[in-house]
């Protein structure tokens, strides 16, 4: 959704940006490189360390917040509505979306609240109440706010059109479709993959990364098959489906930049058989 330059939106709730009766006087966290993970280790009796990989960890976002009267409320009552939209979750997360300037767009992170505290002071009493707000996300990547879809789903084939309507279906042999992924980001974002049938063993790929995945099961006309990228989860009709999955098969994502995006397969038809790829663009 569109939002005021310099608010946030937590769930429904928003606070900040022209007009809010909640300030955010700062913002620790956000433009910042979240904590690394890396894999070195000691040399044992030698200086130095083995290097390793370096990985991404969770990202703390530190939010200062001055409420004060507005909207037909004393600064209590509004204080006391933004305690009661910050409630410290015990698992998942929650939507945390943000726009900074006018002329950016909006993004989003996953959060949950993770601290909030209130300093008492005289200010406090005469309804300038200040707040220190953290919310922890578990994936450090901000993303676009809005999805973009793609689709790889089969066409038919190429030649004249007769003003007749014949009782055909096209399909039965192999497909192979491909498509643009744009990530306008700076991270490599992971889509999702949704693949109605009819088509057997269908693979799904990324031709300039050269990474494919091949689920190794005959589809019907009744079945979907979700393949999250970002979750390495493999659903069949909403049930588990990872035992499907090729042995030689690699997870992949889409790096910033365009990614070629492949799906092929065998006995398919035209106008039933869909492969749907929904991201977002990403950035740390």
């Amino acid at each position: 959704m569109a939002l005021n330059y310099y608010s946030f939106q937590f769930g429904s709730f928003v606070f900040g940006g022209a007009g809010s009766v909640y300030q955010v006087t700062e913002v620790d966290g956000l433009e910042s490189l979240p904590e690394i993970r890396n894999q070195d280790d000691n040399r044992g009796y030698n200086d130095g360390m083995f290097t390793g990989r370096d990985f991404l960890g969770g990202r703390n976002l530190t939010f200062e917040i001055l409420t004060f009267a507005g909207n037909g409320n004393s600064a209590q009552t509004n204080f006391n509505l933004l305690q009661a939209a910050l409630i410290p979750q015990t698992s998942g997360t929650t939507t945390l979306s943000f726009q900074l300037s006018p002329s950016d767009v909006t993004y989003q992170f996953s959060a949950r609240v993770r601290g909030r505290q209130t300093k008492i002071d005289p200010d406090y009493t005469y309804g300038f109440i200040r707040s220190q707000v953290t919310f922890f996300c578990p994936d450090p990547r901000y993303y676009s706010d809005t999805a973009t879809t793609a689709s790889m789903s089969p066409s038919p084939p190429l030649g004249r059109t007769y003003n007749r309507t014949y009782n055909l279906t096209y399909g039965g042999g192999s497909i192979s479709t491909s498509t643009a992924i744009t990530n306008s980001g700076n991270w490599t974002t992971y889509p999702t993959i949704t693949i109605t049938g009819p088509v057997t063993n269908p693979t799904i790929g990324n031709i300039t990364t050269g990474q494919y995945m091949t689920v190794n099961y005959n589809l019907t006309n009744t079945d979907t098959l979700v393949i999250d990228l970002n979750q390495k989860l493999v659903t069949l009709n909403g049930t588990s489906a990872r035992n499907l999955v090729a042995g030689n098969s690699q997870w992949f994502g889409a790096p910033p930049g365009v990614s070629n995006f492949m799906f092929t397969g065998t006995n398919y038809t035209v106008g039933l058989t869909s492969c749907v790829v929904s991201y977002r663009s990403a950035w740390v």
